[in-house]
């Protein structure tokens, strides 16, 4: 089989996925632009990549002139690909693919079914347009877990035979850039990654303060930027508990914050799956996280995590001391636990599904060519 898979955002996933596609014998183009790229894996690029996948990757200031859309057509065409997966952006280039290869059956792949408050929320109109009209020229929309089926089957019910679950991949590839041994701290915990609204900093925050008085010792590394984190960074830094690294964090340092953790916090407010999470799992992280989303669907309550009810701070705090003052053989097995997660998820265990998926979506594609309508799934 031959599959285009294009995605503006979720590089590492995308190479995951398509790594493990190709594990198979399929063909891959991934279709990426370049600033992406040069953010994240970079010049490494070719040595992360399996035999079998190529990338194309665009420069996203060419998106203003007609060139740009001819060049990416064709390299598209040349492919002829047998599917294309669209991991769901909005962009305008996503927009003319669909457009010009409305023969191909398509996958979309949708990572928030609903927009995360804060930034994600004050999406242009034209994201939002693009994104309605994936879904509706979808043959297959690809979502992580059976919550998030259940909230897409009640925003838009005529859709709902579309959808296939697929748990979000273990993102192991971070791993590829640990060059040294680092010593896990007994205390620390580790929040990371996109400080905007939904992730609760403000519940974090307030959980510091507990813990402060109720755990002597106890560290909590904030990583990443955001709106969020400018809000509340004063306030942290005044208690004293919190290591602030206020900045984009590179794939090369990435595995130093979490070989350091002993957990990793998640008190957000609201989410959908958790990219955070597998991250953490192969470098056996316990989690302690808010039922929010898909999340308990991957964080298993007293296995490979603890979960605790949505803006609980306080007992989010004594969850946490829980786990740091219990006997280490305790948390070792939790973390054991995290591996194997991690390897269940692993995308090579993962990739027959999606084979599955892709089969799918061309006979439905097929079916709804010969009736000239779409037939949902029996």
């Amino acid at each position: 089989m031959r599959i285009v898979i294009t995605s503006i955002s979720f590089c590492e996933y995308v190479i995951q996925q398509a790594n493990s596609l190709a594990g198979l014998g399929h063909e891959i183009l991934l279709v990426m632009p370049t600033q992406l790229v040069d953010a994240t894996v970079g010049t490494e690029l070719g040595e992360v990549m399996a035999p079998g996948v190529k990338c194309w990757a665009y420069d996203t200031r060419g998106r203003r002139r007609p060139a740009f859309y001819a060049g990416l057509l064709r390299v598209v065409a040349n492919f002829s690909p047998d599917v294309l997966h669209i991991h769901d952006n909005g962009g305008l280039e996503t927009f003319a693919l669909a457009v010009r290869f409305h023969r191909v059956p398509l996958v979309v792949t949708i990572h928030d079914v609903t927009l995360h408050p804060g930034a994600d929320s004050r999406s242009k109109i034209r994201v939002q347009i693009i994104s309605s009209l994936l879904k509706w020229r979808a043959d297959a929309i690809h979502l992580h877990g059976e919550v998030l089926r259940n909230y897409f089957k009640e925003l838009f019910p005529n859709l709902a035979g579309k959808v296939i679950v697929i748990p979000h991949g273990t993102l192991s590839l971070f791993k590829y850039w640990e060059n040294e041994v680092i010593e896990k701290e007994p205390l620390t915990c580790l929040f990371f990654g996109r400080m905007e609204k939904y992730r609760g900093l403000d519940n974090l925050l307030k959980m510091g303060r507990i813990l402060k008085e109720n755990l002597p010792g106890i560290k909590i590394i904030v990583a990443g930027t955001g709106s969020e984190l400018e809000k509340y960074k004063a306030e942290m830094t005044a208690i004293g508990i919190f290591e602030i690294h206020d900045a984009f964090i590179p794939n090369k340092d990435i595995f130093r914050y979490f070989r350091r953790a002993s957990l990793l916090l998640l008190p957000y407010h609201e989410a959908s799956q958790s990219g955070v999470v597998s991250m953490g799992l192969p470098f056996g992280v316990p989690v302690v996280a808010t039922a929010v989303g898909s999340i308990p669907e991957v964080v298993i309550d007293g296995i490979n995590g603890k979960i605790v009810s949505a803006d609980d701070v306080e007992g989010f705090a004594e969850t946490v001391k829980q786990q740091l003052m219990a006997d280490r053989e305790g948390l070792k097995r939790m973390s054991d636990c995290c591996f194997k997660s991690a390897e269940q998820l692993d995308f090579r265990n993962l990739a027959n599904q999606f084979v599955e998926l892709y089969s799918m979506a061309i006979a439905w594609k097929h079916r709804s060519c010969r009736k000239g309508v779409y037939a949902e799934q029996p």
